[in-house]
């Protein structure tokens, strides 16, 4: 059996024991039961809509500890034979001046009185943010109707709007029969405590029937309401039991604890808050969050159910109620989950990371694994009569690269993008496919699956600051003999600034391997400059002047991974495919290394809720290069500075805590920015983002020149613009790059040994003055460095 790896993550690997997938990978209460209620709109069965829920709330299927009390079959059984979307999805009806008129004629308002319901109509369609010409005087809330005419057109409205609510209200015997789903669900549980978690119209379904149980006995950890509009006035006078005296609800006798979510766009929760109109006062926890799938704005859906269940705080409350960790095992990572929703043929990019042989998946026993890993290797020696290699992770990214492409099926394969790579899969799935691998992530040997997040570019006066200058001087160190990878949006491998010095252009943009390429192009022209700091040199200019411009290291040799577009813009996957070629390319050489070391000026956001700091995919990767004796160096991020508003306008102020990913890491270097002439006096940079990381620990390592870097330019045309300035820490990271690729060409016996470089870095740099979390360890000085060691 495989040693045991590093905790990768929060999402921390444990051995599985004998109970259920939902018993297994984390501390969840025997007793606890959740129960869910859908609202309107619902087109899928309920297995689907279930194992959506456990998926959005806790990254995997839970199993028996999760039911789904289903209701959509007896309101519209037609299209769940057929399978087809209605056209009453909440959130999706857009009415208007015609409805309104219509419900006015179907509420059979008197004459002299359907401009004053037309006015107030008109009003509450704004309310709800569906534009209309507003008259004066009209006021935004949500029918502000007399009582004489706020029944009959509240009824018209439910009728004409929500069909599921219409049904609900006014189909004889259909209230009945929806209420008994629910109630037929509390009554099975017995004794056990339950969690209650209730969508939409599944709010005003609980409301009812836990109103009506009062009396059995049922133990209710507390009640979810996400999207209700139990706020609303005219849904409430169509509730059972009805009103109090005082014109107040009474909250259910059972219900002791109660949270309330609405996004503040929610057309379906128009009124956000519900603690004012039940009884007792203050009981109702309501809180306002932002809708994963509000600020998604390719997908705009304020109302959506997994959208509401992803979000921290919905997790939080459920976690807490049902007594289960928030940070117990997941399949499927947050920023995945909240995509459940999305539409059908809309794909995501995923990365599926494959568990190793000798771990066992989150719903299996010890047995089971055995027994499985016995049949992979049978089916194994099948194929290979002669020669049997024993069970391997590439055997299972191979098969479970197969599963994906028979689940998308052949029509489809293309579209998603299957490609295998050394310890994912990386792929574009749709949220039908991700629940898929939600459900089989024994089967196909899935440890997790985790958004392919998206990265971006951060965007001569130098070398006298590192002491470059006079280390090239005195040591010769140039950077002969070092090769070192630098992945960013590729290389003008024409720029005469490269001549000699560029060994291999790989493209990892594109499906499968990384593709070797000749007569390499930069569009952006981001990874043009970054490579020029590091290596290379100005040539002379045709009168026979010199030219200043060098890289840092300028003899080095430079392996360029393009894993950022034309635009900047790249996913996990590719640069993970780039680490992958550079492991390889070291490990079919033999005797040392054939890259030794890496820049990255790019990087994106950092979710704590879906791994630990430092822990995610590409950190990962990474960490296992460092440990292979690479060095890596990261640019910090340029998100230093905020902009707030304030009562006196727009202002910035700097953020700590601002370090992104994977300069979080700790086996990297993290390069923060400082002035490049005088950074003594002017310090950080403002844009240069700082520590400390979200778990404590000090970051930047160091600080280098980031301000107005001059390097090669991709859209050179002639001598006058071979070169120009750019900032960030982008420009800081390839300092420390070349740096090191220079301390290595002089000290040859520290190439391999990245912790022991890395210590010699840190000790030799120069204090500015600055905090720690800011600064780092200060400015590196290579000539401290040489003389170090």
């Amino acid at each position: 059996m495989a040693t045991q790896k590093p905790a990768a993550s929060r999402n921390v690997r444990v051995r599985a024991t004998a109970k259920t997938g939902a018993e297994t990978g984390g501390s969840i209460n025997q007793d606890s039961l959740l129960i869910y209620i859908h609202g309107v709109g619902q087109d899928e069965p309920g297995d689907q809509v279930k194992l959506k829920w456990d998926l959005a709330l806790f990254g995997r299927d839970m199993g028996e500890r999760s039911r789904m009390a289903y209701w959509a079959d007896l309101v519209r059984p037609e299209v769940l034979r057929a399978g087809y979307s209605t056209a009453s999805r909440a959130g999706d009806a857009t009415p208007g001046i015609s409805d309104i008129r219509q419900a006015i004629d179907e509420a059979e308002v008197p004459e002299k009185d359907q401009r004053e319901a037309f006015r107030l109509a008109t009003g509450m369609l704004e309310s709800m943010g569906i534009e209309t010409r507003r008259g004066p005087g009209m006021r935004r809330k949500i029918l502000p109707l007399p009582s004489w005419l706020r029944g009959p057109i509240s009824r018209a409205f439910i009728r004409a709007l929500i069909g599921d609510t219409s049904a609900y209200f006014f189909t004889p015997g259909m209230r009945k029969k929806i209420r008994a789903r629910l109630t037929e669900q509390l009554r099975q549980v017995g004794s056990r405590p339950v969690t209650l978690i209730a969508h939409s119209q599944g709010s005003l379904i609980a409301y009812e029937v836990l109103s009506a149980m009062a009396e059995e006995g049922i133990t209710l950890d507390a009640l979810i309401t996400i999207g209700s509009p139990l706020g609303i006035q005219e849904i409430q006078d169509h509730l059972q039991p009805g009103y109090l005296e005082d014109g107040s609800l009474k909250v259910p006798a059972i219900v002791k604890r109660w949270h309330n979510f609405a996004d503040p766009l929610d057309p379906v929760a128009m009124d956000k808050s519900l603690g004012s109109d039940f009884v007792p006062a203050g009981l109702i926890q309501d809180q306002l969050i932002v809708n994963n799938d509000t600020r998604f704005q390719w997908r705009f859906n304020p109302h959506s159910a997994v959208g509401y269940l992803a979000h921290p705080k919905v997790r939080r409350a459920v976690c807490d109620a049902a007594r289960i960790d928030v940070l117990s095992r997941f399949v499927i990572a947050r920023d995945v989950a909240e995509r459940l929703d999305s539409a059908s043929d809309e794909r995501h990019p995923v990365l599926i990371e494959v568990l190793e042989p000798g771990y066992a998946a989150l719903d299996e026993n010890e047995d089971t694994m055995k027994q499985l890993e016995h049949d992979e290797q049978s089916r194994l020696e099948k194929k290979h009569v002669d020669d049997v290699p024993p069970l391997k992770l590439e055997h299972r990214i191979t098969q479970a690269a197969a599963g994906l492409k028979k689940m998308v099926g052949q029509k489809n394969e293309a579209a998603a993008c299957i490609d295998p790579l050394r310890r994912f899969v990386s792929a574009r799935l749709t949220a039908g496919e991700l629940s898929a691998v939600g459900m089989r992530h024994g089967e196909m040997r899935v440890y997790a699956v985790w958004r392919s997040s998206r990265k971006a570019k951060l965007t001569g006066r130098s070398m006298r600051v590192l002491k470059a200058d006079a280390a090239l001087s005195s040591f010769s160190a140039d950077g002969a003999d070092i090769t070192w990878a630098v992945l960013d949006t590729g290389i003008q491998a024409g720029h005469p600034h490269f001549d000699g010095v560029i060994k291999e252009v790989w493209d990892c943009t594109k499906r499968g391997r990384p593709v070797l390429v000749k007569d390499a192009k930069d569009a952006d022209g981001h990874g043009t400059h970054v490579a020029g700091i590091i290596a290379g040199q100005a040539k002379n200019k045709k009168d026979g002047s010199t030219r200043a411009e060098r890289g840092v290291a300028p003899k080095t040799r430079l392996v360029v991974y393009k894993v950022l577009d034309d635009k900047g813009q790249g996913e996990d996957a590719w640069i993970i495919k780039a680490l992958d070629h550079i492991a390889e390319q070291n490990e079919n050489v033999t005797g040392g290394l054939a890259i030794h070391g890496l820049n990255l000026s790019l990087g994106g956001p950092f979710d704590e809720t879906v791994y630990g700091c430092g822990f995610s995919p590409i950190c990962a990767e990474l960490r296992r290069l460092w440990r292979g004796g690479v060095l890596v160096v990261v640019a910090s991020g340029n998100e230093g500075t905020l902009q707030v508003q304030t009562p006196d306008g727009d202002t910035q102020i700097n953020s700590a805590m601002s370090i992104g990913d994977p300069a979080n890491l700790e086996d990297c270097i993290a390069v923060g920015s400082v002035n490049a002439d005088r950074p003594h006096l002017y310090g950080v940079s403002s844009f240069s983002s700082r520590g400390p990381t979200s778990d404590g620990r000090a970051k930047p390592d160091v600080v280098a020149p980031g301000e107005r870097i001059s390097s090669c330019n991709a859209r050179y045309r002639g001598e006058k613009d071979m070169y120009y300035e750019e900032s960030g820490t982008s420009m800081a990271a390839p300092h420390v790059s070349g740096l090191l690729a220079a301390f290595l060409s002089a000290r040859r016996e520290f190439r391999g040994r990245p912790d022991e470089v890395k210590k010699i870095l840190l000790d030799s740099c120069i204090d500015i003055g600055r905090d720690r979390y800011h600064q780092g360890k200060g400015i590196p000085n290579l000539m401290q460095m040489l003389l170090a060691v």
